[in-house]
């Protein structure tokens, strides 16, 4: 959990087709930008590296291993700009109050070549007795185009999104991955709600998200192409929901305000 500082926003666009809606959220103070990056998604980004690294440099009882210890702690490669765009995700996510994250994902792109059993958020939706498994794909972009490349192709948010819904081999490991990290009380519950309104389904009863962070201008144009398409292909009882962010800040900043360089 973060300190609790919200991200303040302005809706600038919102709309619906079929069981599809989108909406593009501007973020027009920085000063609130920054601060948010700094007591929500910095502590998502490092998760526990801090004491771990605590930890580490107590074990050294030689400068010879002091110093290894400290080639060890750089040799962390300081998080891209995608990676930010996730963590901002998940935390504008849980923020709402009906996400819950049984698992940080953080610590599954530690490894080298780790990932998600194809979907880049997986976690509950519920707000109440009821629970739904929710699957979703950020896509981070600077290009001043509308829609940008992110959204569109085999590789794209449009399509990916369509698969996680769909495709039963993802669904599967999903569901496989989820167990394993379900291990409290809480998530062991919101795991059983869940998937049985998933299997009574046939797996259709779901929510799907698409969060888009962008540093440019809004414009609709961003969601709403990929918003009528996925309406088509994914029907009720599965849940669309696409989500543009409209930063104040270069992507390309944002790297300093999650190591601590930020002012």
């Amino acid at each position: 959990m973060g300190s609790g500082i919200a991200l303040d926003f302005v809706v600038k666009y919102k709309n619906r087709a079929g069981s599809v809606t989108w909406q593009g959220r501007v973020v027009e103070s920085e000063e609130n930008f920054r601060q948010y990056m700094r007591d929500e998604v910095r502590p998502r980004v490092s998760d526990s590296e801090a004491s771990f690294a605590s930890d580490m440099r107590g074990l050294a009882t030689t400068g010879v291993e002091t110093k290894f210890i400290e080639r060890l702690l750089r040799s962390a490669t300081a998080p891209k700009p995608w990676e930010i765009g996730e963590a901002l995700a998940e935390c504008t996510l849980r923020d709402s109050g009906v996400v819950h994250w049984p698992w940080n994902t953080v610590r599954d792109r530690r490894t080298p070549r780790a990932s998600l059993p194809g979907a880049d958020l997986v976690g509950f939706h519920s707000d109440g007795e009821s629970a739904q498994l929710l699957l979703g794909q950020v896509k981070t972009s600077t290009e001043v185009a509308s829609p940008p490349r992110v959204m569109r192709g085999s590789d794209g948010m449009q399509a990916q999104l369509s698969t996680c819904a769909k495709d039963i081999e993802v669904l599967f490991s999903v569901m496989r991955w989820l167990h394993a990290r379900c291990t409290t009380s809480e998530m062991r519950q919101l795991y059983v709600r869940a998937m049985k309104r998933f299997l009574a389904s046939e797996g259709a009863d779901i929510v799907v998200v698409g969060v888009l962070v962008r540093d440019t201008a809004p414009n609709e144009s961003d969601l709403s192409g990929s918003g009528q398409a996925l309406s088509g292909k994914l029907l009720p009882p599965t849940r669309v929901e696409l989500l543009a962010w409209y930063l104040p800040v270069p992507m390309s900043d944002w790297p300093t305000f999650v190591q601590g360089q930020s002012t």
